[in-house]
């Protein structure tokens, strides 16, 4: 897959991940990164906003903390918020990274807005979505 059919199937995902959110009854970011198999370092990343990139009510930066849960997803590779993980900077250690292995392919998926449980679930089924981009 070239690096453009890449992003374009993470467009793809990231607004299936969207519907999914707003079926759920909840807002705020997703996040992808997939390291393309034919790379070692080149990450390709997209984020879809739903509804809101912030809650300034309870003070949350959305964008910074799902861009957070997918970093620490792909310095791990695993998902985030384990608490055995020993934090670097720039991690938040919030639960709702996912991260695979498919095909070649590293991925890390990440959605913030919900309860913790509801961000990791949104973040498995992006996840589960580009598995099946990449088979086609």
């Amino acid at each position: 897959m070239t690096d453009v059919e890449l992003r374009e199937s993470i467009v793809n995902v990231l607004e299936k991940m969207k519907e999914k959110v707003v079926e759920m009854g909840i807002q705020g970011v997703a996040v992808a990164s997939v390291l393309n198999k034919d790379s070692d370092v080149d990450w390709i990343g997209e984020m879809k906003v739903v509804g809101t990139p912030f809650n300034f009510k309870e003070g949350w930066n959305l964008v910074a903390i799902a861009w957070s849960k997918c970093g620490e997803a792909m310095a791990t590779e695993a998902d985030s918020g384990n608490p055995e993980h020993k934090k670097i900077m720039g991690e938040c250690g919030f639960v709702g990274g996912a991260y695979d292995e498919y095909n070649g392919y590293k991925m890390a998926f990440a959605f913030s807005g919900a309860l913790s449980e509801e961000d990791l679930e949104v973040a498995k089924y992006g996840i589960s979505l580009m598995k099946q981009e990449i088979t086609k």
